[in-house]
């Protein structure tokens, strides 16, 4: 080992200024391994063993191209050099690997039982998972050509527990992908590339979504967990996916199941077929994939979302309506579409429509509604889709251009139906002297109320009312601002 500028601290190694070369094994173990500034570089033929953290800083450098060993956690914001050493995990209790600095590791090996977690992304040539877990936290892991090394069904995974993916590089042969949502549950998933190399991501996580990455869970008929997948180009894969028995949640029927992915409004399976057996339990694959997406694995009777191939909306020429147009590529237990819009100037959305769905369908079905709107603003409009089990996910939004010459008032009433409490607001210069009157079906007045000066919302409190269709109507003290807005109670 040369000598330059090297000394204690603390019981550690930490180095200066000048470049330190070390040629043969570093002994006894130090506590602590700092490297404030220079260079340190371990030969092929050199081990350091370091009982506690090893910490590269902004102005240093590590360069390893034999064995580093440590207890502690590794932390580098400075740079690691062009060495495809090893770097060991060697510790009783949990480690931390946090690079925030340029460079790769060339092997990282957890050979810790009590495993090891990421505090930033981090890139390594090999991982070996020797001893136990690594945690991805919410950061990436990117493995190279050496891919994963001693992967098991205990505790031997990487763990995926936040937003964080497994990536490494994916060919013509099967590529395993063991990740599990916690320290003791592989879920793995499998990718084979049909033409070429390239570095996809993967993570599963408990519980399966009704709207891809968001929304309820299924509790019936699928998988409770999700895969999401990140590819890197529209080259077709096959994906393959596996859980335990204990996943499956009430009636899921695996003879008769199929991976489906999230599509951007609807899951969309592939064929339904047995799922086969696997070390652990079940598995199945997705053939011809060419894009990212959430992942999840559901028999036939699963209630999938309404599959959207279409939704327009657009305003005729100088005419105070809108026409909504809609198309649906097949429906599973379609309750139906609620339409809802925005005026500009308004925080919320309200129902203006409803319409029922066909149920369950295979064919395309063609949806409309007309809106009756004279608003000089722009409107904005959107669909919930609700299914017969009350879970809904929302369509994209479009925008209408308003009515040239229209009012620049408008005031809607959300929700609608509503049962206790619905909640006026307006959009527009509020005009003088705005009065308000609820009138039943039969024409009777059951409320009346001045707009508050200087408010955009004012609640109406309907918990009283019986229940049925109801008209508010305002008109301004000049009565040239007048409309009416239909309110349904009780529904």
């Amino acid at each position: 080992m040369s000598t330059p500028t090297t000394f204690l601290r603390a019981g550690g190694l930490s180095l200066g200024l000048f470049a330190v070369t070390l040629l043969a094994a570093l002994t006894p173990a130090r506590a602590q391994l700092t490297i404030a500034g220079g260079s340190l570089t371990i030969t092929p033929s050199s081990t350091v063993s370091v009982g506690g953290a090893v910490d590269v800083q902004t102005a240093g450098t590590l360069d390893n191209q034999g064995t580093l060993l440590l207890t502690g956690n590794l932390t580098n914001t400075g740079t690691i050099g062009t060495g495809t050493g090893l770097w060991q995990l060697n510790g009783t209790a949990l480690q931390s690997v946090t690079s925030t600095g340029t460079g790769v590791l060339g092997t990282l090996e957890v050979n810790n039982a009590a495993g090891a977690t990421l505090g930033a992304a981090l890139s390594a040539g090999t991982l070996d998972l020797s001893a136990g877990p690594l945690r991805l936290a919410g950061f990436d892991v990117s493995v190279g050509a050496g891919g994963i090394l001693n992967a098991n069904t205990t505790n031997r995974f990487v763990v995926t527990n936040g937003t964080g993916l497994l990536r490494q590089p994916a060919g013509a042969a099967l590529t395993l992908f063991p990740v599990g949502w916690d320290d003791t549950n592989l879920r793995p998933a499998s990718i084979t590339r049909s033409a070429g190399t390239a570095t996809y991501g993967v993570r599963v996580a408990q519980a399966a979504l009704r709207n891809g990455p968001t929304g309820p869970a299924y509790t019936a008929d699928a998988v409770a967990l999700r895969w999401t997948v990140a590819a890197p180009d529209a080259v077709p894969y096959v994906l393959g996916a596996a859980w335990a028995t204990t996943d499956e949640l009430p009636t899921f029927d695996r003879t008769n199941s199929a991976l489906a992915r999230w599509n951007g409004s609807a899951y969309a399976p592939t064929a339904f077929t047995a799922a086969t057996t696997v070390p652990g339990g079940f598995g199945t694959q997705s053939a011809g994939l060419t894009a990212d997406g959430t992942f999840i694995v559901v028999d036939r009777q699963a209630p999938l979302p309404v599959q959207l191939s279409r939704f327009e909306a657009r305003r005729p020429a100088g005419q105070p309506r809108v026409e909504l147009s809609w198309a649906t590529a097949s429906e599973i237990n379609n309750l139906g579409f609620e339409v809802q819009r925005q005026d500009e100037g308004q925080a919320d959305f309200r129902r203006v429509g409803f319409v029922a769905g066909a149920g369950s369908s295979t064919s395309p079905r063609n949806y409309t509604l007309l809106d009756a709107n004279a608003f000089e603003g722009l409107s904005y409009y959107r669909l919930k889709q609700i299914d017969n089990d009350g879970a809904f996910v929302y369509s994209p939004v479009r925008v209408v251009a308003g009515l040239p010459g229209g009012t620049a008032f408008s005031l809607s009433a959300y929700p609608n139906p509503v049962r206790d409490m619905a909640t006026l607001e307006v959009s527009g210069p509020v005009p003088a002297g705005l009065q308000l009157s609820l009138y039943s079906a039969d024409g009777r007045l059951v409320w009346a109320g001045a707009w508050p000066t200087g408010q955009t919302k004012q609640p109406l409190p309907v918990q009283t009312l019986a229940q049925g269709a109801y008209w508010l109507r305002y008109v301004a003290a000049d009565a040239k601002t007048t409309g009416s807005v239909k309110l349904v109670v009780g529904q």
